[in-house]
Order: structure tokens, then C-alpha cells, then sequence
């Protein structure tokens, strides 16, 4: 506690300790996190399709089509087919990325509550 005393326009301040054998603070933290579990449940091939169009798309700037001609230039095939990748598989590669790693990375506020102290004697 402090306290400040006015004496003859002087201002004094004056600090109130109380010695302390023991403190016990107790309190309740509550915490959200998506990165607790397994945060990769794309194969590595799905993970290297997924950044090679995502890079083609937002670095780049492609459409979905030319995307898809540049991934058959290069040699990308479908993952459960092995079909050619068309356009609108494509679209939902990165779609569906995109929506993933918003979720990953989202944030979530902490809150401490129930916060007490007292003297243990």
C-alpha cells in the first residue's frame, strides 16, 4: 500500500509493507489451440501439389486452367487416379488448401480468471 502525506508543500510518500512467511496464488488458465493434434494429414505429394499450385496461383497469378496445363507440362498426375489434373480439381486443391490453413492457423484469445491469493500460515 502506499500512502503520500503533504507536509509544508512537500509531498511524501510512504510505503506500507507487510512481511509475508507464505503466498499461495491460485488461478485458472483457459487456452484454445487447433495445433494440439496432428496438424499434416496431407501425404507429402498432396503437400507438394497443394504449395505448387498455390504458388502458381498467388505468386504467379494463373488462372485455374493455365495452372492445369503447367502441372501436365511438369508431370503431375491425379493422386487417387492418376488422371490428368483439370481445371476444376485445381480449383478445389486450392479451395480446400486454403480453408486448411485458416483453420490451422487461426488464433484463439487466452483467459486468466479466478484469480485469489492469500497468506499461508
Amino acid at each position: 500500500m502506499v500512502e503520500w502525506i503533504n507536509t509544508e508543500g512537500f509531498l511524501l510518500q510512504i510505503n506500507h509493507f507487510k512481511q509475508y512467511n507464505s503466498l499461495i496464488c491460485k488461478f485458472t488458465v483457459l487456452f484454445k489451440s487447433s495445433t494440439l493434434t496432428k496438424t499434416s494429414h496431407y501425404s507429402e505429394y498432396q503437400e507438394k501439389l497443394y504449395n505448387e499450385v498455390k504458388r502458381l496461383k498467388e505468386v504467379e497469378g494463373l488462372g485455374y486452367r493455365r495452372i492445369s496445363y503447367v502441372l501436365y507440362d511438369k508431370g503431375y498426375r491425379g493422386i487417387r487416379k492418376n488422371s490428368i489434373l483439370r481445371y476444376n480439381y485445381i480449383y478445389s486443391i486450392y479451395h480446400k488448401g486454403k480453408i486448411r490453413e485458416k483453420r490451422i492457423n487461426r488464433k484463439f484469445k487466452t483467459v486468466i480468471k479466478d484469480i485469489m491469493i492469500y497468506e499461508y500460515k
